[in-house]
Order: C-alpha cells, then structure tokens, then sequence
C-alpha cells in the first residue's frame, strides 16, 4: 500500500477546493455547543479544524490530497488556554504543524535505475555507428568510380555521423562541476569555482557538431529535392555551396550563442540551460526549422511518388509495397522521425518519459550505423565495385599462379599453351601491346583485357542508390 501521496498540481488545487467547501458548509450546519472556552472552527488553507477545547492540543491525520504527504502521519494545532489558536512568532499568524506529515523517505525516481541502461544502449550504438561509418567513408573514398556529386554529399554526412558519435562519447568524461548558490542582482542563481573552460569548449565542439549534423541531413533533403523537381537542375553548377554550407553555416547560431553563455549565463559547462530565458532556442531554433522544412519536402516527394503509381495507366500490383519501400529509404535520409522530438513536450509523465529517453537513445546513436547500412552496404553500385575489386584480384592471382608455373621452361618473349582441367588460356610473354587508340589486340585474353581496364569515368556521373533511382524512375515515368 502506498500511503505517499502523488497527484498532479490540478487535482491537488481540485482537492483542496474541495476541502474548503466542506469545512465552510461545516461552519454554516447548527452543531452542539462546546461548554467553556475554545477555539472556533478554522480552515487553515489545507484542513479544516473543528471547535477545540482551550488548552488543548488537536491533531488529525494528514490529508491526502497534498503531495509528499504521509497520510499515516498527523498534523497538530494548538488552542491556547485562552480560547485563541497558537500564533507563531515568526510568520505572526496563525500555525498548524505539519512537520510529522512530510514523507522523510527518500523519494525514488524510477528514471534512476534506467539510467545505466540507457547509458549502456547509447554507447554500444554510437561504437557501432563510428566502427560502421568509417568502413562506409573509406569504402566510398577508395573506388574512384564512385566519385560523385551525390556521393560526396553521403561522405560528408558520414563525416558529419563519425563527428557526433565521437563527440557524444567523450562528453561524458567531463563531468558537469559542483555549483554553489549565490544573489546576484536579486536574482538566485547557481555558479561555479574557476573557469571550467575545457568542459565549456567541449560542450560548444558539441552544439556546433550536432547543428552541422541536422544541416547535413537537410542538404540531402534539398539536393534530392531539387534533383527532382527542379528539371532544369545542374548537378555540377555550384555543388561547393553546398559543402561550404554544411560546415560554415552551424556558425551563425553557435558564435552568438556562446556570446549569450559567456557574457549572460556563464554557468557551469554551459551544458545547463535556465527556463526562463530560453537561449538555448539560439541552437535549437535552426535545428528545428531544418527538421521542419525536410519533413515539409519528404511529404512532397511521397505525395508525387504515390501519384505517380496511383496513375490510371498504372496497373503495377506491387505499386503499394514500392511506395512502402521508397518511404522506409527515405525516412532516415530526410530524419522524417526527429518531427516527434518538435512536438513532445518538455513535461511528461514519468512513464511516458522513460519510454521517450529509451527510444531516443537508441535512435539517435543507431542513426549512423542505419545511415551507412542504407546508403552504402546496401547500395548497389558500392555492391558492384566490391565484386570488381574482389573478381580482378582473384583472376591476377589464379593467372599469377598458371604463368609462374609455366615460365619455368618459358623464354622471353615465347608463347606457351597451357593446359589444364579448370583453365585453357594463352599467355603471352614480352609481346603483349596495346594499339594506338589505348585497345587490347584480338589475341590476348580477354581476362586479361577486363583486369587491365580502368573504371575511372567522368567524376559528375555515378549512379545513385538503388532506392533513390526506383524513386526517380516513378517521378520521371508515364
């Protein structure tokens, strides 16, 4: 049985209206009369307290209806022998005493003990999304034939990933310092000893990574916005806006707002925001507007996208689970999720609280590990230049291994017929040459000819990601 009590700052106001009802209808009811003197019938603005002897001392249980109150406990008001309720020096008014009815256990917040296990989901989910994110940038980086525009956008929003898992896992070596309380102006306010400013500079390394973070998941938004929408739509004009952007533009919220810290709020590592003044809306302003404008071009491209498979000529019966598709793809490029962080409020129930800090957690560490699962382990193209790499290597090493065997009677600049069960090729020693024109002559193998051939092509010319060409061929179809 919980005899604590817990109720919302409505009921309790509703409970004591309540009471004060009562009491008053209490007074007006005829009651027997009390022989003597006493004190008359008072509500003290939290119980009602009836006709009372002089010179006693009357008690009664404590109420339930007020918050950390244990109702096993009983409040006491004294009537003074002179028919007068006990009138303490120091408020000079009238006083009960509810000191027995405060709950002195020590209150148990549930979020406590999940604490070490959200903790332990966000650090095995960054660690994750670092290790796989650093596969994805080299991988993207190492085959030339996957230089392009549109992935260049995908490397820097790796970049961008790595950034925010590394920054978020060494935050929490800096521990927040002990604070003391201080009157400033009039004004109570909670400082620090020393300037703390290595915890203060990383704490700005944080914000400035975690606004480029958003940016970069809206410039993908933008860039495949206006691939697909905008028909006269240049690839390579002014792509370095773009870069310049994604990194230059986090600075004109987070310069200003450490003006705001140093020279305003210059308290503990700046990791604390007060509620009053709200700076912290000088970060999170621009982030909420990007979340707000990506999920504004997501509904779009999906509006256009359902349109075009909805079409009259258009009797895919699969149709549904392509749109299903293309909207799963497309939710964690455009972070069409962050829209429920903008609506939740800062006050919620305990329960509903340690729901929400659970899945954020996962969320946002898992973030770059789905990213790159997506938009490079998945991907098509990254999947085509892997079988290449791994095909041209295994075919050296299988001629390598044919040729160092048959070069052993072999002089240079003869020809050799080998013959095996697996293997029927004709090596040419010392007078294989290319023509003019850069081709392979007629009579050197083929093999050959694919291991020695260059994939580099054209940097502004690759093919984007599977899902996004699917998306692309539905706009562009009928």
């Amino acid at each position: 049985k919980v005899y604590s009590v817990k109720l919302s700052y409505k009921k309790q106001l509703q409970l004591l209206q309540k009471a004060r009802e009562r009491c008053l209808q209490e007074h007006i009811v005829p009651r027997p009369a009390v022989s003597g003197l006493f004190c008359n019938q008072t509500f003290d603005n939290i119980v009602c307290w009836p006709d009372t002897m002089a010179g006693t001392m009357a008690e009664q249980n404590c109420p339930n209806y007020i918050n950390n109150f244990d109702t096993r406990a009983k409040a006491r008001r004294e009537c003074l022998p002179n028919g007068q309720w006990y009138v303490h020096p120091g408020f000079n008014k009238t006083w009960t005493d509810f000191r027995d009815c405060l709950d002195k256990r020590k209150p148990v917040d549930p979020l406590m003990d999940h604490l070490p296990r959200i903790k332990n989901l966000y650090l095995i989910g960054y660690s994750v999304s670092l290790a796989c994110l650093f596969v994805a940038v080299g991988m993207m980086a190492r085959f030339r034939r996957l230089h392009c525009q549109r992935n260049t956008i995908h490397i820097n929003l790796f970049v961008s990933f790595i950034l925010r898992s590394i920054i978020c896992l060494v935050k929490d070596v800096f521990h927040t310092p002990e604070g003391r309380p201080a009157v400033i102006n009039n004004t109570a306010t909670l400082t620090t000893e020393g300037s703390n400013w290595t915890c203060k500079l990383v704490f700005t390394f944080f914000n400035y990574i975690i606004v480029a973070n958003y940016l970069w998941i809206f410039i993908e938004g933008l860039y495949l916005h206006n691939l697909i929408f905008i028909t006269t739509f240049k690839k390579s004009k002014r792509f370095h806006l773009y870069i310049l952007a994604g990194w230059l533009l986090p600075l004109l919220c987070v310069v200003p707002w450490i003006l705001v810290r140093r020279f305003l709020e210059d308290t503990l590592c700046w990791s604390t925001h007060t509620a009053e003044n709200k700076y912290v809306w000088i970060i999170r302003g621009p982030i909420v507007a990007t979340i707000v404008v990506n999920f504004m071009f997501f509904i779009n491209i999906i509006r256009v996208i359902f349109t075009k498979l909805t079409a009259s000529n258009n009797h895919d019966t699969h149709r549904y689970r392509k749109l299903a598709r293309s909207t799963l793809v497309l939710i964690p490029l455009f972070g069409v999720y962050y829209m429920i962080s903008v609506v939740m409020p800062e006050c919620m129930d305990p329960g509903v609280e340690l729901i929400w800090l659970y899945v954020e957690s996962g969320v946002n560490s898992f973030q770059g590990f789905l990213v790159a699962l997506l938009f490079c382990f998945l991907n098509g193209e990254v999947q085509q230049e892997i079988r290449k790499k791994w095909n041209r290597k295994w075919k050296l090493r299988r001629l390598s291994t044919v040729s160092s065997r048959s070069t052993r009677t072999m002089s240079v600049g003869s020809a050799v017929c080998i013959k095996d069960k697996h293997l029927s090729a004709l090596i040419l020693a010392g007078n294989v040459l290319q023509n003019k024109s850069g081709k392979w002559k007629q009579n050197v193998p083929m093999e050959l000819q694919d291991l020695n051939q260059s994939p580099h092509r054209d940097i502004h010319e690759c093919a984007s990601d599977e899902t996004l060409q699917e998306s692309n061929g539905l706009l562009t179809s009928q």
